[in-house]
């Protein structure tokens, strides 16, 4: 354990006397605060992450669910549900008693666990914190009680709020700019909030309400009631308070970083969206202080007075005129924790963390809080902001970043030391990345979800809604090593065929729709199914001085084109390379390829007469391999060059009996005659959905094996985990690659009772391949997701 500041003797002993506390939450790093100073002390964190072992490094237990096993599920991370699972219990029963939970925030889930299990937890019961002061409804009604002045506006029940309405509201308030909140909305940083300017607004705003209403089908909390007021243009702060018997302690006011594009928390139809906090961009003047102190001073006393005890955030509106407005109430730990902790001990203060605890404890101790309270008046210098997925639905980030100190160099992003507190920041041109950053590739997101967290020394904006342009330069690399790709979630239906897309194999459990269902994609691994990519690409590596009919893997190939090249002239047509076609001649393609692929069963038209014009503006070209018979193109490959591998992008040809092998088979011999006469060393044979007997045909997946091509996962795809639930709608065997570590292997699940010939379908570099009966693997996977 470390100890990094001495505590006072009246904490000090308090301290020394508490059980043991257990940290409990979806991630370690938040929760470690109390780790450096009670004797006693473990957490127990959902994750498993590179934090868990720099934590360790400080001296601090985690226990970590994901760590004892991967594939274990919970919906939602939440701490009731963290605890109350078989691995959680097991652990905890090992434990020598008595001890007691801290948690951010309570939940009905907690507390049922708590009173089951007769443990206890450190903080306010939910109905307090949620009902009494964290409803926007209620915590006007408290700051009249007490004689604070709110922001003038009114509560009113939804369905009251009409364009009439809004238009009075826009005339009481003297202008067209209001602010809507939902008042029983506690959770969602933003995501009960919205600016209107107009009375069409309220469209926008009811599809909210209807949005948020059907998550909470099933549960107890009801969306009544809407706040409006006028809008003020002023400064986003809040203020982080802690509530004791002596009196309530108040740290800085922090400036919010709200509504920041560049890391993914600008949302359509929402405002106000919590994005991270700067405590160096302004450092507010005594006037100022004195008004946030007034309001949290008194509020916390009155609140405490009611039952409620320990850290509680209120969020601040400071208007260009100097006034500071009270909006809300965050009854719980916030997200300044713990970096404002971290802080606080740097100047050698006590942290709210221990206090918080110890309030809840009911410890002896003793604090001089007019002395603590002039003591947190102190200039702080950081700031730290979190970074969400930019994707409004779900997505996947293929690169990973390992948890540790960053800085910028030459406008590279370079990983310096490991890292896990503030103090392990040396400099302001440093980074401290955390709090689960994704230190393995493969990370699933929610719709805009948060991702991880980034500390520094001094402050990241510029103004109150730009970031310094270092920081955004810091930004954009991240998210170039990310490389988040969008990914499909909920029910699709392809040509008939309905999948459903999950982020976790529990939620699709638990979906009303997979009953009806062909096919089940989790986008999380899991201990079953097959973890396969959803789309592959098909590379050849070219040998210089060997004739490229020699590299041709198939003998019967080999022949068959042979022959073909020979009665080409008989046949009147001719074959012609074109190393950048031009707008005529890729129209004139075009019609032929619409045609064709237009009138297959499962043909879908991806081009249209604008492609090649939007390659020539991006500085590229595009060339082919046409094939004529009297004039007119009867078939082409069209190619181009992407990070130097030439590749053919879309190919089509007209069905010539006469020929042996087939149109197709010749201009792909020609593609790669052209490909080694100018010097390329690999080629592209194009992407795939990885699912060949009913997206595309197995004879797809045979021809590009007989050519040598080998299959890989593709640059830009995810990979998922998927269940066969109904075969009706497939052909009577489907193919498709999954993932044995860094390797790829054929699967073939067949209706056929004969044994499949697996060498025809097994691509070079694949080595090895698996034969499944249909009603057996379809038996294993309802029995699986439906039983």
């Amino acid at each position: 354990m470390v100890n990094l500041i001495n505590l006072p003797e009246g904490v000090a002993g308090a301290v020394g006397k508490s059980p043991l506390i257990i940290g409990v939450g979806p991630s370690a790093w938040p929760r470690i605060i109390p780790g450096l100073f009670f004797p006693k002390y473990k957490i127990i964190s959902y994750v498993d992450c590179l934090d868990n072992r720099l934590i360790r490094g400080l001296g601090l237990s985690v226990f970590s669910i994901k760590e004892e096993d991967p594939y274990f599920e919970i919906s939602p991370e939440s701490p009731g549900r963290i605890l109350d699972n078989e691995i959680s219990l097991k652990y905890l029963r090992s434990l020598e008693k008595p001890f007691v939970f801290l948690v951010y925030k309570s939940s009905l889930t907690l507390e049922k666990f708590c009173d089951r299990e007769g443990w206890k937890f450190l903080g306010s019961r939910r109905d307090l914190a949620e009902n009494f002061v964290e409803n926007k409804k209620t915590f006007k009604e408290v700051l009249r009680k007490i004689g604070l002045e709110s922001i003038p506006g009114e509560n009113i029940p939804i369905e009251n709020l009409t364009e009439e309405k809004l238009v009075y509201y826009q005339k009481i308030f003297g202008q067209e700019k209001l602010v809507l909140q939902l008042a029983e909305m506690t959770y969602g940083g933003g995501s009960g909030t919205l600016f209107v300017n107009e009375p069409q607004g309220l469209n926008e705003f009811s599809e909210r309400v209807i949005g948020i209403r059907k998550s909470l089908v099933g549960k107890k909390k009801k969306i009544e009631t809407v706040n409006v007021t006028p809008f003020i243009t002023g400064v986003s702060a809040s203020i982080t308070c802690c509530a004791t018997k002596y009196g309530v302690l108040t740290g800085p006011i922090q400036t919010q970083i709200i509504d920041i594009d560049e890391v993914g928390t600008v949302l359509s139809g929402r405002s106000g969206n919590f994005a991270g906090h700067d405590w160096s961009f302004r450092h507010y003047s005594q006037d100022i202080r004195d008004q946030a102190i007034k309001i949290a001073e008194r509020f916390g006393e009155y609140i405490y007075q009611e039952g409620y005890k320990g850290i509680f955030g209120l969020d601040l509106i400071i208007d260009k005129n100097g006034h500071v407005w009270p909006v809300e109430c965050n009854p719980r730990y916030t997200d300044a924790f713990p970096l404002v902790s971290m802080l606080q001990i740097e100047k050698g203060l006590v942290p709210f963390d221990i206090l918080h605890c110890l309030e809840h404890l009911e410890s002896d101790y003793r604090i001089d809080i007019n002395k603590m309270n002039k003591c947190s008046e102190q200039i702080y210098e950081a700031s730290q902001i979190l970074i969400h997925s930019k994707i409004d639905g779900a997505s996947v980030a293929l690169g990973s970043l390992s948890a540790g100190i960053y800085k910028m160099r030459k406008n590279k992003l370079e990983y310096l030391r490991s890292g896990i507190i503030l103090t392990d920041l040396t400099s302001e041109d440093e980074y401290l990345f955390t709090e689960r950053a994704p230190d393995k590739s493969g990370r699933v997101c929610y719709p805009k979800g948060r991702i991880f967290r980034i500390v520094k020394r001094g402050g990241m904006l510029a103004s109150e809604a730009k970031l310094k342009g270092n920081v955004s330069q810091l930004i954009s690399q991240i998210y170039k090593k990310l490389r988040i790709v969008e990914a499909n979630s909920g029910l699709k239906d392809n040509h008939g065929l309905k999948t459903l897309f999950t982020y976790k194999l529990l939620g699709a459990r638990e979906d009303l729709n997979l009953g009806s269902c062909d096919m089940v994609n989790v986008l999380g691994s899991t201990n079953s199914g097959f973890r396969r990519p959803y789309k592959i690409c098909w590379r050849k590596d070219l040998v210089d001085n060997i004739p490229i009919i020699g590299q041709i893997r198939s003998k019967r190939a080999r022949k068959q084109i042979n022959s073909d090249i020979k009665r080409l002239s008989l046949l009147g047509i001719e074959i012609k390379t074109i190393p950048e076609i031009n707008q005529k001649e890729f129209s004139e393609w075009l019609g032929i390829y619409k045609k064709i692929i237009s009138s297959k069963e499962k043909g879908f038209v991806l081009l249209d007469n604008n492609w090649l014009k939007r390659k020539i503006e991006k500085g590229k070209k595009a060339g082919a391999i046409f094939a004529y018979r009297n004039g007119n193109i009867i078939g082409g490959n069209v190619f181009f060059e992407v990070n130097k591998i030439l590749g053919v992008g879309y190919g089509v040809s007209e069905k010539i009996p006469e020929f042996t092998g087939g149109l197709s088979l010749l201009l792909d011999y020609f593609f790669l005659e052209y490909a080694q006469k100018a010097g390329h060393f690999k080629v592209s044979f194009g992407q795939d959905t990885n699912l060949y007997g009913h997206d595309l045909s197995v004879g797809l997946l045979a021809y590009k094996a007989k050519l040598g091509f080998t299959p890989f996962k593709a640059n830009k795809t995810y990979s998922v985990t998927t269940y066969f639930l109904n075969f009706e709608d497939f052909d009577d065997s489907i193919m498709f690659f999954s993932e044995e570590g860094n390797d790829l292997e054929l699967n073939v699940i067949t209706k056929e009772r004969n044994e499949i010939e697996l060498k025809a379908y097994l691509p070079q570099g694949i080595k090895s391949g698996n034969i499944f009966q249909t009603d057996k693997v379809v038996k294993e996977h309802r029995r699986l997701l439906l039983e």
